[in-house]
Parts: C-alpha cells; structure tokens; sequence
C-alpha cells in the first residue's frame, strides 16, 4: 500500500532520494552511504545499549522475542566493530561470533549466512539514521530550515562508527553477489517513501523545478560522500567542515533561487 503524506511527513528524509526525483529511470538506490573515522564513545554508547538489552532479556531468562533481539543487538554491535577494524573481508561470521561472545549456533538461528547477517545490519542501521533524523529536523520549521538541517544531520551522520560500517558492507557488495542482491531488495523496500518523502520538501519550499533540485541535492550528498572518505586520510576536522560549509552554501542559493522562479 503506498503511504498517504501525513505517513509519509511522519518518516526521516533519506538522501539519495534525490537522485530519483532528477532522473526518474534510475535504479533503486539506498541512503546514506558513509565513510567516516569512528569516536570511540559512541562505540561506547554502542555497547550501553546492547546491555541494557542483555539486562532485560536475562534477568529472569526472558521471553524468547527479548532473547533474539539481546542476540541480534550483540550481533550487530559487534559486526560494526569488525568492520571498523578488518573491513567486510575480514568482518566474518566467525569473527564476529567471538567478538559477540555467542556460539555459532546462536548467530545461524538468526543469520544463516554473512550476507543475511550484514543485510540485516544495513536494515537496522538505516533505521536508527531516519529515525535520528526525523528527532532532529522536527524541531526545524517545514521549507528550507528544515532541508538545510536534514543536509546538516547528514554530515553529522557520515562522522559516526555506524555510517563507516554501512559504508564497508556497501564496498563488500561488490564481491559478495548474494549480498548485492540482498542490498538492492533493502534498497527498494525503502525508495519510494524517501522520494515521496524529498517530493513532499520540495513542495513545502514551493520548488517546481525538480530535475534541478535534485540535481543539486546529488550534488552536495556527492560532496559529503567524498569528504567523509577524505576524512579516511586527512585528519584536519576544521579544514574538511570548511568544505562542507562552502558545498552547503552553495545548495542553499540554488534552493533559494529555484523558490523564486
């Protein structure tokens, strides 16, 4: 069934939406791709997570539904840190089994393959990014204050472990067929309420010309892309911030002018 606005308002905008509204025969894409250098605490936060699930879910054995989501969080939080640490090659099944703390037979109840494991990641972790998303830019006006804040939110985004991790599994894909094909499914489950979605801020910026927005939302999300890999080898925070800050600049006065036509 397709969302009607009001559902469609009440989800985070994915990016890479805007690559559709330019060119209406592109493929199906996925959100978000990022590169960044991890901030050991929000590894930290990470794992605060994962034991308040444990606490919740053990404290009197837990029911079976609490069981499985303490197992996928662990999981899941350890996949991000071998990803971190070896990339998709080295960030096998085995490996993060051990760094989990959980038997093999636990991971394959949940995940029978490395390809349904890091599927199920990008899932959950495109998920947590909309929904951080939607938190954010809710407390920004409707129009260009609020799509400038999502580009801003954006940013903030490809500086995180979770975003290097997604960034990883989207490079692995492409020697891993199975989990190319299990991507683009992700991807399209998930398309066409982000176009709806960039269509709806479009509209609320009285923008008619959608082919030139969005190419110049590609534009700024090819910059941030390149910056955050940037970041891989250039550690000078302020100096690659300065490039955003000039690329934002710039996509706001194409906004701005595309409003007044």
């Amino acid at each position: 069934m397709t969302p009607d606005k009001a559902e469609i308002r009440s989800l985070a905008a994915a990016p890479c939406a805007a690559r559709d509204i330019a060119a209406e025969d592109a493929p199906p894409i996925l959100a978000n791709r990022a590169a960044c250098a991890p901030a050991p605490s929000r590894l930290a936060e990470s794992k605060t997570r994962v034991a308040a699930i444990e606490m919740s879910a053990t404290g009197s054995r837990g029911s079976h539904a609490e069981r499985r989501r303490s197992t996928r969080a662990r999981a899941f939080a350890a996949a991000i840190e071998c990803l971190h640490e070896a990339g998709y090659a080295g960030a096998s099944m085995v490996a993060v089994t051990r760094r989990a703390g959980l038997s093999r037979g636990a991971l394959a109840k949940q995940f029978l393959t490395k390809a349904d494991l890091y599927a199920a990641l990008v899932e959950q972790l495109l998920d947590e990014m909309r929904e951080d998303t939607l938190a954010y830019v809710r407390t920004f006006p409707p129009g260009l204050p609020r799509a400038m804040a999502r580009i801003d939110y954006l940013w903030t985004l490809y500086k995180e472990p979770r975003a290097f991790a997604f960034l990883e599994v989207m490079l692995g894909s492409r020697a891993d067929p199975e989990l190319s094909e299990r991507l683009e499914k992700v991807g399209e489950s998930r398309n066409l309420v982000e176009k709806q979605l960039l269509s709806l801020e479009f509209d609320d910026m009285g923008i008619v010309d959608r082919r030139a927005a969005g190419l110049a939302g590609i534009q700024m999300l090819a910059t941030v892309r390149g910056l955050a890999l940037e970041r891989l080898l250039n550690k000078n925070d302020d100096l690659l911030d300065a490039a955003f800050a000039r690329q934002r600049r710039q996509l706001e006065d194409s906004y701005r002018a595309l409003m007044s036509d």
